[in-house]
Order: C-alpha cells, then structure tokens, then sequence
C-alpha cells in the first residue's frame, strides 16, 4: 500500500507540475568588453613656411628670419612618450642654420633651442609626455652668414611620437 501511495503521489506531483506555465526571468545580463589600444598621433597646424633672411646692419650679419605660426598638438594614452624632430634636407650639406623651438608646451616639457642639420639624428623636442593631450607652438629661426651667400635649403621637417 505504500508503494502504491507514493506512486500515486509522484504521479499527482508530475501532472501538477505540467499545468503550471514556464516564466521568463524578470531580468538577465551579458558582458560587454570595452577595449582601448594605443594611441599616439601627432598633427601640425599650420601650413609651409618660408624663412627669407633678406636684411643686414651695414657692417654685421644678415639678420635672422623667425616664424611662429604653426602648432604641434598630440594625442597619447600611453606612458613614458617623448617627440622628436628631425630633417630630412638633403645632401650635400645644407648652407644655413635652422632651428627650432617647442614653445608655450603643455603636456610636456621643451627640449630647448635645437638646431636641425642632415647629420643629426633625431633629437628631444618634447619630453614628458604621458596620458596627455598637448600642443605647443612650432618656433623656427633661420641664419646665415655674408659669406655663406645665397641660395636656398628646403627642410622636411619630420615630427613623431616616440617611447620616451
């Protein structure tokens, strides 16, 4: 009698269970990965730009030409990042002095008054640069001597974004 009662039991159990409907849940979830890769871009503001050394006191040098209006911003989201700047005027070796100037930075330190030749290598224009965005202003200075004479050096003038 107590197999057949625990029978009837499972079978009422089973029958009650088939009349009740299935729910959805009231709420569910799922991940969503969020990926952030590296990024290290640099830009310049501004256009070409034409240093024409042009003037002299009667008895001194030529007088030097100077421009400041282009502008360097970046972009990192990294650590440790340096720019750096270099030439790529051709050879022979240029004729006249180049020089460039990181001012008015931030996100950075300048590198100070760096003279651009086709020797060097690239050199440390902004250093300190991590996690930022930044700019400064491009200033370039040309010169020359009287008995360098005349003619023209055309520069390339190649900024990047380096590890630091």
């Amino acid at each position: 009698m107590m197999k057949k009662a625990a029978i009837i039991l499972m079978a009422v159990v089973f029958l009650f269970s088939l009349s009740n409907p299935v729910f959805a849940a009231d709420t569910d979830n799922h991940t969503v990965t969020v990926t952030v890769a590296a990024i290290n871009e640099v830009a310049i503001t501004g256009g070409a730009i034409t240093l024409t050394i042009d003037t002299a006191t009667a008895g001194g040098e030529p007088t030097n030409a100077t421009d400041a209006t282009c502008t360097l911003d970046w972009t990192t989201n990294e650590l440790t990042k340096k720019i750096t700047v270099e030439t790529t005027v051709g050879v022979p070796p240029q004729n006249f002095t180049l020089q460039v100037q990181a001012t008015g930075v931030t996100g950075g330190t300048s590198g100070g008054l760096l003279t651009l030749t086709h020797a060097a290598a690239a050199q440390d224009f902004v250093t300190g640069v991590s996690q930022t965005i930044g700019d400064c202003t491009l200033s370039y200075t040309a010169s020359a001597t009287a008995a360098q004479g005349t003619g023209t050096d055309t520069h390339t003038v190649v900024y990047t974004i380096t590890n630091g």
